[in-house]
């Protein structure tokens, strides 16, 4: 223990455990997703691609998370968003059991050649926080990849948390125009790029930035989130 864990000493943010952020009996209360799901349909998906007959109605071509997003990886999440960060962050990618990120293994081989896209922040978000969760995690995924991290998107619009919100209808209407390129005409022909999110629920926050890059010309557009609700 050393004389900063004197000074701040560090709770489980499972229990309240002093020692760690994530005590030994906490850390077994993370349970990676066994299965995933196609987006559209919610059947089941080998890496969770999207089926064929369901890529007409949808621009993600597929989504892997991995855990389920129960009360402890909120608590973590949050932490993520307003405190601790990279504290918490590190300890936690510490911990986990190597058969959690057996899904980007195998998707590494997907979107070889591609882009990692954090799904990014507005100005006055990111000023409040002083960083960007999902950046954070993108940077973590990046070393299993070894993709270039892109900067094509920016959030131009101040919405309500989604997780305030009940309806598909309300989150869709809230996100509805949240994106926009950052630079007006870039071409990204033949581009695959793998937007990365803390948390996917119904999936309206990252349909809403893949629709904006396939209109730009990307090719494919994965997703990879920490957690799904």
């Amino acid at each position: 223990m050393s004389i900063l864990d004197f000074v701040f000493p560090k709770f489980c943010l499972g229990c309240g455990f002093l020692g760690s952020y994530l005590c030994p009996s906490c850390q077994k209360q993370i349970y990676r997703l066994k299965r995933q799901r196609c987006l559209y349909c919610q059947k089941a998906s080998y890496l969770g691609l999207t089926h064929p007959g369901c890529l007409k109605k949808l621009d993600i071509d597929g989504v892997v998370s991995l855990f389920y997003y129960n009360n402890l990886l909120k608590k973590i999440i949050k932490n993520l968003k307003y405190r601790l960060a990279t504290e918490v962050w590190k300890e936690f990618w510490q911990v986990l059991n190597p058969e959690a990120l057996k899904p980007i293994v195998l998707f590494k081989e997907i979107v070889r050649e591609g882009v990692i896209q954090p799904i990014p922040l507005t100005k006055t978000k990111l000023r409040e926080r002083g960083f960007n969760q999902a950046e954070l995690i993108a940077r973590y995924f990046q070393k299993f990849f070894n993709l270039p991290i892109a900067d094509f998107l920016i959030r131009k619009k101040e919405t309500l948390s989604q997780a305030q919100l009940k309806s598909k209808k309300e989150r869709y209407h809230n996100l509805r125009g949240a994106f926009s390129l950052k630079e007006k005409n870039i071409d990204l022909s033949g581009q695959k790029i793998v937007l990365v999110d803390d948390v996917i629920t119904t999936g309206s926050t990252v349909k809403e930035a893949a629709k904006v890059l396939k209109r730009a010309g990307a090719f494919k557009v994965y997703t990879l989130t920490l957690a799904k609700g």
